[in-house]
Order: C-alpha cells, then structure tokens, then sequence
C-alpha cells in the first residue's frame, strides 16, 4: 500500500473549452538518441524455449558486417498469466487505470480485406485472436484493428472490449471480385496501409515488448510492370513500412486464417512471411490449426533483452542489415535484421491510446446523468503517486480530453493543482475532475506533468444514453471513510460520495459504495432488484446483499440512489471483486470494481 504524509489539495480549474479539432519489474531505461538503435532480441534453444541469463558479453552486434560495442543493455522477463481458479481475475476491466506497470504491447491486427468469404476461414481468425487475448498477461495491453473495416479497439487492459472487437470481424475478399475496390484505390494497400498506422503508433511508445500479431490469408505482392508507368508498384510502400516497423521495434507474428490449402502456394502468401521474416517473428501457414500456434509467440517474447548501439550511418540513408550472434552452442537468435537510419531531425510522434511516462497516474471514470439536458457529466478522479523526495508542495498540471471513435476531441479539461503535504493522513489524495459529454463511446486520455515528470494514461469509457435506454447506470464510485469533503461544489451537489482511486483497503477500513440507476424513455416505472456480491479469488462469493428499488424511490428524473457498504472485516488479504448488479424483467446492467484487501498496521 501506498504511504506517506497527509495531503490538502488546492484545486484550480482553469476552464472547459469547447472541444477543437502487474508485472512490478521497472521499464529498461536507455538513454538515447537518433543516433542509438535498440533491439529486443530473443534466444531460443533446441526446443524453441527462451534462453535466460544472459548478459551483454555474451551478444555480438554486426551492422553491415562490422561488430559494434553495446551501449544498453536490458534483460527482461515478462510473466506468464497466473491460472487462477476464478475467470473475473483474468477478464474483469480494470475500473482503475494506470501508467504504473512494464507492459507488453500486442496489436491484433485482422486482415478483412485479404482474407476469403468462408465460414471456416471466419471461424479460425477469431479463434486465433482469441488465443491471443488469452495469453495477455496481467500487464499487457492489447488492440485490435482490422485492414478494411471493423469495430476497432485501441489499446486497453479490458479484455471485453477486445473480444467484442474480434466479434466483428467478417472478411471481404471474394473469388470473383477479389479484395474491396477500395484497396487498390488507396495510397498503400489495405494491410500494408494498417501496419504503418500500428508501426506509427508504437513508434514512440515506452521502452517494452512491443509484438503484432497479424491474421491474415496473405498475398502476392505487386511491383509494377516494366514498361507500364501506370502499374501499381507497391516497392517503395513496403521499403518504408519494414522501416518503420523495424525503426518501432515490432516484431510481427503471422497467421493464415485460409488453413491448409489444395492450390495454396508460397508466392500467394508472400505478405504472410516477408510481414513477419524482415522482423524478427515467424509465420504460421498451411495449417488448419494456426491458433494452436499463438501461445509460441507469447512464450518468445515473455524472455528477451534489449540492446542498444549507436549506428555507423551518418548521411548514409541505406538499408543497414544487422546480425546478433550470441556465444552460445545450439541456440537461435530472433530479432530484427535491420534497420534505415532515422533522420536528423526525427520527432516522437503521438501515441494513441498507450499509457506512458515517468510520473504515475492513476485514474478512474464515472458518467453520471445530468437532469435536463441529453449530456452526461463524467466525473473524473485522478491520483499522482508521491516521489520519493521528502514531501514538499507540487504543482500539478492536469490535461484530462475525450476523443470519439474517429479520433476527433469532444471534450477537454485543464487543471492546475497544487498538492501540499499535510500531518495526519497517510494516502496520496483523489483529485476531482468533471465535464460533459453526449452518450457514446470514447477513449479518455488524463495526461499529468509535474516537476519535469510527466505521465498519460487512456481510460475506456462508454457514456449511456441515460435519457432514452429504459434501463442504464452511472459508474460505479467507490469511496474509502472517512473523506475529505470535495471541493468541488458541483461534484458534491451531484453524487453523495468523493470518487477515489485507491483499491487497497485493510480489513478494518470503512468503504462505501455508490450506483445511481436510471429508467429512461416514457415508459412506466417499474421495480429494479439490486445484488452486491463479492467474488474472492477462488471465484466463491464472499459478501452478498440483495435489495430493491421500489417505483416510489425514483425521483420525476426517473433515478433512483443505490448506496452499500463493503464489509470488509471478514476478508482474508487476497484479491477480490464487488459486482453491483440492477435487473428490471429481462434487462441487466452490471458495474464491477476489483480490490485486494493487505496487510498493516
């Protein structure tokens, strides 16, 4: 549990404008430049499992054939999933997100546009991704993107979300008219144009596992005809794709979702291998079990180093071709097998929807209705984790802004907190946000900087439409007794509980649970039963209280309050999980929030 001196918080809110355009082991930290190449690398023995122990002596770097001296050097052991009796510890949402763990990022890149109409072909690529969620550890975050169309999902720990995005899938390509229209009218082609947009994203994120797994059915591709200017020659689109993907560290992991083929042929799958060869990773093909294979993928980049060197090139814009040799008898060396110099002048460019930098946030959501207008009002509590110095006053600058599905900002706010230690408390202290947003689906981001740190997190989130769904729900707002009162007015004049962040309690600790349900639409008020279980880490349920919300407790707003207490004082330290369920005939909506109960004095 986190501890130190008592805090007051001084909030400011400098203004809503209208929207414009557990893994615990730490992050290698290299220092670097255009001029440093790093390189996750993984060694493999005689049966395919990651070799550990090594350290830089016993790696060799060839650029262009010419050894170069180590300059970083990083081993890093992710662990594999726990097997936990109970499913809600490996599928339940985060309700709490922060920027605080190692993560391996995996983007799941489904190829719609390339892959044939067939059920079975449909069937294989969904169980392929699903093995892939599967395998996430519990510091991983996962996004899901397809070639053509689809109901992407950026990156996120929710495994829901990712499951509801490999739903959608259905691919697109026909024997007769072949792949959409719209991928031989477009500038790249459809999945050489959804890696670059992946290679983009990750190539700024935080020092970590960064691997893509690629379901597809393959392709030739096309280079044009000499003789005829107007023939599509897709050379000069892959030479920088395989730039950037090998510039971001990517390493690619391919799949056939097409099975074993009668007339399969190595040229038609050429995009299948080359995707995954010129990075590192390794192609499943001609198999009608490739999901089998997912779990490898997995297990080869749970172990791996990262080394760095500085590159020969200096106007020298050529491909470099590396080679990494370890002094080791019998074993295989994985990593990418080059690189193009970055330019001079190379920017970072921005991350969507990757938590990362040095300060921890930590940060929790709730939209709640609004009476009188269609907006909900999303309050926002946001944690910044103390430094180690001695406490001392800290300003804090915090830049809170939702983007819809197409990318577009519909809402920001900005706060300039100052964070001064007090006696008497022992928590860092939740600090209140809040600004409206139409109902809909949006991606949060809550970026913190202070004193020269600075650190972003991205929060799922789906505002309802409280006003029309017959039946729907705020967030669910935990808070820990006794609290200090808010100081924001309106947030207090809203819900009767201050939002916290912290899901550590001892068992003595006094925690307070709060729901607000709606019946929306013009229909008649109708009784809502309410159940608040807890669920241990055996998946028994530990706590349940069960009540209803007669017609009489809904106000003319058609809301009705459903408050709880969390009794803690009979729970063993562990891992648990609070279900708040609302069930009216058919209808259900259900809000979860994990804790663990530790230790203290």
């Amino acid at each position: 549990m986190l501890r130190l001196g008592a805090l007051a918080v001084v909030v400011t809110v400098v203004g809503l404008p209208q929207a414009p355009p557990s893994v615990n082991q730490q992050p290698p930290t290299f220092r670097t430049g255009v001029d440093i190449v790093q390189l996750d690398v993984t060694v493999l023995d005689k049966d395919r499992q990651p070799v550990r122990g090594l350290t830089a002596d016993d790696f060799t770097i060839l650029d262009k054939g010419k050894p170069q001296p180590i300059v970083a050097f990083s081993a890093v052991d992710v662990p594999a999933p726990a097997a936990h009796v109970a499913p809600w510890i490996r599928d339940a949402p985060l309700d709490v997100v922060s920027n605080a763990e190692n993560r391996r990022l995996v983007a799941i890149v489904m190829d719609d546009a390339y892959a044939k109409v067939e059920p079975d072909i449909n069937k294989r690529a969904q169980q392929i991704a699903r093995n892939a969620v599967n395998q996430l550890g519990p510091g991983d975050l996962a996004a899901v993107v397809f070639t053509f169309v689809g109901r992407a999902q950026n990156f996120t720990a929710d495994k829901s979300q990712l499951l509801r995005a490999i739903e959608s899938y259905s691919p697109k390509m026909t024997g007769t008219m072949g792949p959409p229209a719209v991928c031989d009218l477009r500038h790249r082609s459809c999945d050489v144009d959804a890696l670059a947009n992946v290679a983009s994203t990750l190539l700024s994120a935080p020092p970590g596992r960064k691997i893509l797994i690629l379901i597809t059915g393959g392709r030739a591709f096309t280079f044009g005809t000499i003789g005829e200017p107007s023939s599509r020659n897709e050379g000069t689109d892959l030479v920088r794709l395989f730039s950037d993907l090998q510039r971001a560290n990517v390493t690619v992991y391919a799949y056939d979702a097409h099975g074993l083929e009668v007339d399969g042929s190595m040229v038609a799958k050429e995009s299948l291998y080359s995707f995954a060869e010129s990075t590192g990773g390794h192609a499943v093909a001609f198999r009608n079990d490739p999901e089998s294979f997912v779990a490898d993928a997995f297990r080869e980049s749970s172990t791996y180093y990262f080394l760095g060197f500085r590159t020969t090139a200096s106007n020298d814009k050529s491909f470099h071709k590396i080679d990494v040799k370890v002094n080791r008898p019998g074993v295989q060396v994985r990593t990418r097998n080059g690189y193009y110099p970055a330019s001079k002048n190379a920017r970072a460019e921005t991350i969507n929807g990757i938590p990362g930098g040095e300060l921890p946030v930590y940060v929790s959501v709730a939209p709640v209705a609004v009476a009188g207008r269609r907006e909900a009002e999303v309050l926002v509590a946001t944690r910044i984790a103390a430094p180690d110095a001695p406490p001392a006053p800290q300003a804090v600058e915090l830049t809170s802004t939702a983007y819809d599905l197409e990318g577009k900002a519909r809402g920001t706010l900005h706060q300039t907190i100052t964070i001064t230690p007090t006696a008497g408390a022992s928590l860092e202290p939740d600090l209140p946000g809040h600004f409206p947003l139409q109902p809909g689906r949006y991606m949060l981001r809550v970026a913190a900087a202070s004193e020269g740190r600075s650190g972003a997190v991205f929060v799922d989130l789906d505002v309802p439409d409280f006003a029309k769904d017959p039946l729907s729900a705020s967030g669910l707002i935990l808070q820990r007794r006794p609290v200090r009162p808010s100081h924001d007015k309106f947030i207090a004049d809203l819900v009767p509980l201050v939002p916290t962040t912290h899901r550590q309690f001892l068992a003595s600790d006094e925690v307070a649970v709060f729901l607000r349900i709606y019946q929306g639409g013009k229909g008649k008020i109708v009784p809502v039963r309410m159940t608040a279980r807890i669920k241990n880490d055996k998946n028994a349920v530990a706590s349940n209280h069960e009540g209803m919300l007669e017609v009489e407790n809904f106000s003319e707003h058609r809301a009705a309050d459903f408050g709880v207490a969390v009794p803690l004082d009979h729970l063993p330290p562990g891992q648990y999980l609070l279900e708040v369920d609302a069930q009216s005939g058919a209808r259900h909506v259900t809000r979860t929030a994990r804790f663990e109960i530790v230790t203290g004095k």
